[in-house]
């Protein structure tokens, strides 16, 4: 399984004659990344309606082997057809190539546990502890904590290990802006940890490393979009 990453929080799951599309921003039907998947089972999923996760135009993409798995805040805003699956929390998609089991966030939409390929993903969407501690006040920074913890708890029960997961490190959160990864993989044994939610800051997420490798997990390393990851 080859993971790409296309930019903020968008990438692209390479399994075989699969592809998976999480998250994708910026694209059009002439990008490479797009036609490279013409032959190909194409799953393009948007964990939210957020505008850095999804994009409208990913509803012009791909052809007949082409399935739209959306969360279901998405359906309020698009006309759809057949080939798209709306969830929301613990609801899921799956058929004879992919497994897809939405779980919740700690802002909108949902995160995705993905099974394709004998592997296990995690993409949690807008999943984080959202304390924005140097912002808030300390009640409600300790609540939106809480949240988040809760929500970790309901997905380490069901997945106690990841083959790979990309979470946010964001660095608008400051000083702590990774103590919600940190508490991910101290949770959640994971092979691969592969940041994202950073916007353009590369060195934010790359700072993440030791703190990942410290958890016995592997850290993606991203320089650039583009970047490709195996597992």
């Amino acid at each position: 399984m080859k993971i790409k990453y296309i930019n903020h929080s968008g990438f692209m799951v390479e399994c075989g004659e699969s592809v998976l599309m999480i998250d994708c921003c910026g694209l059009t039907k002439n990008s490479e990344e797009v036609r490279s998947c013409a032959d190909k089972n194409l799953y393009i999923l948007a964990s939210h309606v957020h505008g850095d996760h999804f994009d409208p135009n990913i509803l012009s993409f791909g052809g007949e082997r082409t399935k739209w798995i959306l969360s279901g805040d998405i359906g309020k805003n698009i006309s759809h057809g057949n080939d798209v699956c709306f969830l929301t929390k613990g609801d899921i998609y799956s058929d004879e190539r992919v497994r897809i089991k939405a779980y919740g966030s700690t802002d909108a939409g949902v995160s995705f546990y993905i099974e394709a390929g004998g592997k296990r993903i995690f993409h949690a969407g807008d999943l984080n502890n959202w304390h924005w501690n140097e912002e808030d006040t300390p009640k409600n920074a300790a609540k939106s904590e809480q949240w988040f913890l809760e929500e970790l708890d309901i997905i380490a029960k069901d997945v106690p290990e990841l083959d790979a997961a990309m979470f946010p490190v964001d660095p608008r959160l400051g000083k702590d802006h990774a103590r919600g990864a940190e508490q991910f993989l101290d949770r959640i044994k994971t092979g691969l940890f592969i940041p994202m939610h950073f916007w353009e800051d590369y060195e934010a997420a790359r700072a993440f490393g030791p703190a990942a490798k410290k958890r016995r997990a592997a850290f993606a390393d991203i320089c650039a979009a583009g970047d490709v990851f195996e597992i």
